[in-house]
């Protein structure tokens, strides 16, 4: 080939090239849809959220008394609230603590879901240290919004337990993590 056709081939590819790269860019941004149809999309703003009720500790060794190997079991009762708009189901139970944890190997609590007229949900029986690493649970319940499920928490000492415990405290804190929704987590409403 000579040099004029060399230099022909070269301006052909070169606008070939340049030509391919401006449809490559301006394709995909034909498909696009624009800002505002974007905004149309979005609809109104989802609200996830719950509360717990009371908002105060539950067990307090002033109003309870302290536990002690064979003392009684101490229960109480959680409230959690759906306060957003979307439906969800408790999936997740965990626990931190402050203070003497080892006194968390020696307590015993049990977790209930009660539903009204219901067998209730065992969602947790063992040591209040099996909380701490977290773990899975199955919510029989899906609360819908601006309504409720009760939590029962049973706490106790049992009569094996021996002195090792003695003059120990801890402050437990347990979260509860939920899920949504759940038509789409294979549940029962």
């Amino acid at each position: 080939m000579c040099s004029r056709e060399l230099e022909s081939v070269k301006r052909i590819f070169t606008s070939t090239f340049i030509i391919l790269i401006a449809l490559s860019l301006i394709v995909p941004m034909a498909n696009q849809p624009s800002a505002s149809a974007c905004t149309i999309y979005l609809g109104k703003k989802v609200k996830f959220d719950m509360e717990l009720s009371p908002k105060v500790p539950l067990f307090h060794p002033d109003k309870d008394g302290y536990f002690y190997p064979g003392s009684p079991k101490i229960t109480k009762y959680l409230k959690v609230v759906n306060v957003g708009d979307l439906p969800f189901r408790i999936c997740m139970l965990n626990a931190t603590f402050h203070g003497d944890v080892y006194l968390a190997t020696g307590l015993q609590i049990e977790i209930l879901e009660l539903g009204k007229g219901e067998k209730p949900n065992l969602l947790y029986n063992g040591t209040l240290s099996g909380l701490g690493e977290g773990i899975e649970v199955n919510g029989k319940r899906a609360i819908p919004p601006e309504q409720s499920v009760t939590l029962q928490l049973t706490v106790w000492m049992p009569e094996t337990a021996g002195n090792e415990y003695q003059g120990l405290t801890l402050k437990a804190d347990i979260a509860i993590t939920v899920r949504f929704p759940p038509a789409h987590d294979g549940g029962n409403n």
